[in-house]
């Protein structure tokens, strides 16, 4: 079967699909086989993109651009066809990332997110592929911003981010202000804290007073209310860093230094958020924090902060909330689960749930979990 026989069927088939009718079962199968038809045909169109790009054959299409030209078949932005064409170039030099696209295993944007950060360091291509088949895309893009971000320099980003720094601002069609901002991140991130500690002590406000809404309302009311200087305290700012990084002044390959939900950051912009008060230093590798035990369910202060520091978001493979965490004993202490390192994760609230009461359970150690439901649910709680 060739390709435009292969697109014929496909076509009969979606327009024989009724939504109304369709099993649970089948339907739930049936988004598993079109998200890999999708992957398959990402994959598909960069390769043939990148024949278009070598032999010029946008040319004689009359576009401007190769860019202009990918843009227009795909029916995609400038940007995304810009995109498009650099990951077909990066490929060539990542076989590992190449084949798994082909392979159907990765989707476009983990593939844009692996490529672009391996293409800088590629001894981290294969890392960053194992990560992709567990973590969520934002956990992904995160790692993949530190690997970028240790191998370009991270000061000289900085600053080059710096350079380009901007604030706008527009009205709607409505009458809405629209914001726009572009900063560095350690400038950025005591400015996201201070808001996120605002609006945590608005909703709480809110919901005591019986009115709920959702968590982007309250930080915009938070930003209005750093106006007047309304109750806005400052915030703490937490940085992931080497302990080895701190002591050079910059991060190496393998190395961190970054802001948890807002990115990586050079060395000496954590110096300087320090020196300035704002700033949590928390050292990796500085404190063998797994020999911390305690014998009941109190979690120590050293304790509490390995473990901030290792779940930054919840612990569940692709879950990647990271507000109102709770801290679980994944053996409950009341089945002899001790209060350690090795047995503790922090869980969104739903997740957290799932396990006190309807048993589900964390197994493996981190970096290699995996959520499972337990056969038979007992004494289950965290």
């Amino acid at each position: 079967m060739n390709l435009n026989e292969l697109l014929d069927g496909l076509r009969a088939l979606v327009r024989g699909l009724d939504g109304s009718t369709i099993a649970a079962a089948d339907a739930a199968r049936l988004v598993d086989q079109f998200s890999e038809i999708e992957r398959l045909a990402v994959a598909g169109r960069t390769l043939a993109t990148r024949r278009v790009q070598e032999t010029k054959a946008w040319r004689s299409s009359g576009s401007p651009s190769i860019v202009a030209w990918v843009a227009e078949h795909s029916r995609a932005s400038f940007r995304h066809a810009a995109a498009t064409i650099n990951m077909a170039m990066r490929l060539e030099q990542l076989p590992a990332t190449k084949e798994a696209l082909v392979s159907g295993n990765l989707s476009e944007r983990q593939a844009s997110e692996i490529s672009a950060a391996a293409e800088l360091d590629p001894a981290a291509e294969h890392d960053l592929l194992r990560m992709a088949e567990r973590e969520s895309i934002a956990a992904l893009r995160e790692k993949c911003r530190d690997v970028a971000a240790a191998a370009a320099g991270d000061e000289n980003a900085r600053e080059r981010i710096r350079r380009s720094r901007y604030f706008r601002h527009w009205l709607e069609t409505d009458g809405a202000l629209r914001l726009d901002a572009r900063l560095t991140a350690d400038e950025g991130a005591p400015l996201l804290a201070s808001i996120r500690h605002r609006a945590d002590v608005l909703e709480a406000e809110a919901h005591r007073a019986g009115q709920v809404e959702s968590a982007e309302a309250y930080a915009a009311d938070a930003l209005v209310s750093l106006a007047d200087g309304a109750g806005a305290p400052k915030a703490v700012v937490h940085v992931h860093v080497s302990q080895s990084a701190l002591a050079r002044g910059r991060t190496e390959a393998g190395e961190t230094c970054h802001i948890p939900g807002v990115g990586p950051i050079s060395v000496a912009a954590a110096r300087r958020l320090a020196a300035g008060g704002s700033v949590k230093l928390l050292e990796m590798g500085g404190v063998d924090v797994q020999r911390v035990v305690h014998a009941g369910r109190t979690i120590p202060a050293a304790l509490r902060t390995a473990l901030e520091t290792r779940d930054v978001a919840c612990a569940v493979p692709g879950c990647n909330k990271r507000r109102d965490l709770e801290i679980d004993h994944i053996v409950p202490v009341a089945n002899g689960g001790e209060t350690s390192l090795d047995n503790l994760a922090r869980l969104c609230r739903w997740h957290h749930a799932q396990k006190t009461h309807h048993g589900w359970r964390l197994e493996g150690p981190p970096g290699e979990r995996q959520w499972v439901r337990a056969r038979a649910p007992a004494r289950l709680g965290g």
